[in-house]
């Protein structure tokens, strides 16, 4: 499992790289920048799950895991934002770093966790 789980993390690292300069590259050539930040986490989304399907899991592309990917990818998301929210409301009003911080060690392991264990079982 710590294996996979480097993996997951290398794959983050490459998706993150791939979706910024996705964003960054629609914007120079003239996107409005909130369209340029959709399309590139778009293509984010769509690249993680290709690399965590080749390489973490190695598991076959399907338009249902796909479904279930991203399924994951809001219910992480949803957690983030709670883990922020709590942080912030209850243990350090001003502490927004920490919060984001935490809030993405967060959305990564539950990523991790729901997808080994439901997307790509």
């Amino acid at each position: 499992m710590l294996n996979e789980f480097s993996k997951y993390i290398f794959a983050g690292i490459v998706n993150t790289a791939f979706t910024l300069i996705s964003i960054l590259l629609l914007t120079y050539i003239g996107c409005n920048i909130y369209i340029a930040n959709g399309f590139g986490y778009a293509l984010g989304i769509i690249a993680s799950f290709i690399i965590n399907s080749c390489l973490t899991f190695e598991s076959e592309i399907s338009f249902r895991k796909g479904t279930k990917f991203l399924i994951v990818c809001l219910m992480s998301y949803c957690i983030n934002i709670t883990v922020i929210k709590c942080i912030l409301k209850y243990l350090d009003p001003g502490g927004v770093y920490m919060a984001q911080v935490l809030g993405c060690m967060f959305y990564t392991i539950t990523g991790f966790v729901l997808n080994k264990y439901w997307t790509f079982k």
